[in-house]
């Protein structure tokens, strides 16, 4: 249980940062705050490194934000038993609310907002986490979770590697692929810190995976089988797809929910979210979809290679991620690519019977869509990057929406 009478810092004063320090406040408890990069020179309860340096052992708990690495050089490497996130604080102010924890490469998103739709006739559920919400910092926190009965918390990998004391009722591990090696060193890595998950249960709590996943990383790791709820592999087909990305994502939430006893709407119809494998209404005769959260290079590549139709394009950009693969295949595909990064791109793709062009950015992109589109019988076009967005955008969102303006302005 953390000790709210102790003292603590707050490594990081991003969105996570900022949040813990209202909370923080409000508590009355001890803090102060440090940030690399930031200059908190103007906050009164800010501190320089070398007053950090000086008085480490002052602190009890370092509220960190998840996506700092603490490796052997970093200055907290010695204090790991004492980090802490913006999450593990919620395990003081919970009462009686079920809590489901999601985790995964790839789909995530989508099952939290899966089963937030099913859930809100009946529980007026919340969604926190990597979902890009949070709570700790509203002032009427406790009137918050007194209305609700389910939280759902989306975790990355980056959380789960230093979350304590936050506690799941189940626990959720949508898929995983090879992702943020950077940051974790090895694909092992990888897989062990999606799998802690498991260990954040509760005595008669579940950990929901595919069957298939549970045989593939058993052979890996250590994994509990005795409170596993094994997901059967049920391989929805499209025509075009030939695998339905939806369905599948609506069949694994339903299988949670009828293993968690919960009461849920099982006639909803389920909206989807946006940039996530999103139909775009045009007017021609062929198919584009926006795909722009995916930041995975890999699971960009399975799509395309699983749609089935004689003339597919796939548009590739960002930031590629370490993979642990040299080259990845594309099959039978037109290939463009753009942003500063096209060419380390190239470098990871064995395009097989594929072809493909470059360009500096999603403008000059369109500007050759528009020519070609007309000379070439396409059926399908496949805008999933597969590398992050800060390169040219905000975010995912931003390069979603932009992808869009452009179809309209080009008249795609």
């Amino acid at each position: 249980m953390i000790d709210l009478k102790k003292k603590f810092l707050i490594y990081g004063f991003g969105i996570s940062g900022k949040s813990i320090s209202k909370y923080l406040k409000r508590k009355k408890v001890y803090y102060k705050i440090y940030d690399d990069y930031l200059d908190l020179s103007k906050n009164k309860d800010s501190i320089d490194l070398g007053y950090f340096k000086k008085n480490i052992k002052l602190f009890d708990y370092f509220v960190v934000s998840p996506s700092i690495k603490i490796d052997k050089k970093h200055i907290l490497f010695a204090h790991q038993k004492k980090i802490l996130i913006d999450l593990d604080f919620l395990s003081l102010e919970l009462n009686n609310q079920i809590v489901i924890g999601v985790t995964g490469t790839e789909g995530k998103s989508t099952i939290c907002f899966y089963l937030f739709q099913y859930l809100s006739n009946f529980y007026n559920p919340i969604i926190i986490g990597n979902y890009g919400n949070t709570i700790l910092d509203k002032h009427n926190i406790q009137n918050l979770l007194n209305k609700t009965k389910v939280i759902i918390v989306e975790l990355s990998s980056y959380q789960l590697d230093k979350i304590k004391y936050l506690r799941l009722n189940h626990a959720v591990i949508t898929n995983i692929y090879p992702d943020h090696l950077r940051y974790h060193g090895s694909f092992l890595n990888y897989v062990k810190s999606k799998f802690k998950i498991q260990s954040l249960l509760v005595d008669n709590g579940y950990l929901h995976i595919s069957n298939l996943d549970k045989r593939k990383y058993s052979k890996l790791i250590k994994i509990n089988p005795n409170n596993i709820n094994s997901i059967s592999n049920l391989n929805i087909k499209n025509k075009i797809f030939g695998f339905d990305i939806h369905l599948h994502n609506e069949y694994i939430s339903q299988r949670i929910l009828l293993t968690s006893g919960l009461k849920y709407n099982q006639n909803i119809k389920l909206k989807n979210l946006p940039f996530r494998y999103e139909l775009i209404d045009n007017k021609s005769d062929f198919m584009i979809i926006n795909d722009s959260k995916s930041t995975n290079l890999e699971n960009s590549l399975l799509k395309i290679n699983q749609i089935n139709v004689n003339q597919k394009i796939i548009i590739l950009g960002g930031i590629p991620k370490k993979s642990i693969n040299k080259k990845n295949k594309v099959k039978n595909s037109l290939v463009l690519i753009f942003g500063p990064n096209r060419f380390s791109i190239v470098e990871k793709l064995d395009f097989n019977n594929s072809k493909f062009f470059t360009f500096i950015d999603l403008e000059r992109l369109f500007k050759f869509l528009n020519v070609v589109i007309h000379q070439l019988k396409i059926d399908i076009i496949l805008f999933s990057p597969g590398g992050e967005s800060f390169d040219q955008f905000k975010n995912y969102s931003h390069r979603g929406l932009i992808f869009n303006k452009y179809i309209k302005k080009f008249k795609i």
